[in-house]
């Protein structure tokens, strides 16, 4: 089947600052993600995300994600043989026609913006198509799972803009206060492109039933993560902790909302799961278990290529 990954950390696993060569993230055979794994055919896209530290704040935080998509698009062009950078529906759909895989530049953490609202547009520019609101910590929009504080100002106008340029708004990492806030305020939907189901494993990452049902409500994007500590409280998660998130949500009524976002790079993943060629085998997997083939093929690739095609344009 298909693969539509939401999340991984491949891109900035590199030394930074620059050393003034190419890094060569994106087909390192030592990570979990390397171009040259990946079977060739594969239908795939992934979403590369630029992770901006906690630690990283204002003219540092612009530099740092300046620097990651430069590289990102550097990468992409000398790779471009088997990947294609997208940053539209139309480019998407010609990159997988042509047996390429299709990547979407991504951004973890908020303080790429370094609270200045006109950097939204900038990211966008840059091929920037969904972002993570916050990390673990505090930044100019809201605070992550480690913190109690809610949205600030700036942070609802962020949302804000970025719902006007279809640049998809991801609350991974957001705390259950600033999630309370922004179910009040969201006029879109959204994705939490790696989080799994409080109820299955019991991780303040993870979402409750309750925002899992309004997310289920408003058509939102729920990309499960293979991080071990998100998917069992042994923090040992592998292929069958995966198969217990995907029928919980299944049961709240989450067939179209089911996505995967793999935290590749960023994260401790299970030897069941932790390379794309393993992620290509899950939908084979779930089928095996009982889930219907369509539903399968709507968890790899499905539901996520129809959320990106409607919030993209």
């Amino acid at each position: 089947m298909p693969l539509f990954d939401l999340h991984c950390d491949t891109l900035t696993c590199g030394p930074y600052p620059p050393s003034g060569t190419d890094i060569g993230t994106l087909d390192n055979p030592g990570r979990h993600l390397a171009l040259r794994k990946i079977p060739a055919g594969t239908k795939w896209v992934q979403c590369f995300a630029v992770f901006v530290p906690d630690g990283i704040r204002g003219g540092d935080a612009i530099a740092f994600f300046d620097h990651w998509a430069a590289s990102f698009h550097r990468q992409a062009d000398a790779c471009g043989s088997r990947l294609a950078a997208c940053g539209s529906v139309p480019e998407l759909e010609a990159a997988l026609d042509a047996g390429k895989f299709g990547a979407l530049l991504t951004v973890e953490g908020g303080a790429a913006l370094a609270g200045r609202l006109e950097r939204v547009q900038a990211l966008y520019e840059t091929g920037v198509r969904m972002m993570t609101l916050t990390w673990n910590g505090e930044n100019e929009l809201a605070s992550g799972h480690d913190t109690s504080k809610g949205f600030t100002a700036f942070g609802r106008e962020a949302v804000a803009e970025m719902e006007r340029l279809g640049m998809v708004v991801d609350v991974s990492h957001l705390n259950d206060r600033g999630m309370e806030e922004l179910l009040g305020f969201a006029g879109k939907p959204f994705a939490a492109s790696h989080s799994n189901a409080r109820a299955v494993c019991q991780h303040r990452r993870n979402l409750p039933d309750p925002f899992l049902r309004e997310m289920i409500r408003r058509e939102c994007l729920i990309g499960l993560t293979y991080a071990q500590p998100f998917l069992s409280s042994d923090g040992q998660g592998g292929l069958d902790d995966l198969y217990r998130h995907v029928c919980h949500l299944l049961e709240l009524g989450a067939e179209r909302c089911i996505a995967l976002g793999s935290d590749y790079d960023g994260a401790g993943i299970h030897p069941e799961l932790d390379s794309v060629e393993k992620s290509l085998g899950i939908g084979a997997y779930l089928a095996a278990r009982g889930i219907p083939e369509k539903t399968a093929e709507d968890i790899m690739f499905g539901n996520a290529w129809r959320f990106f095609r409607k919030q993209m344009g």
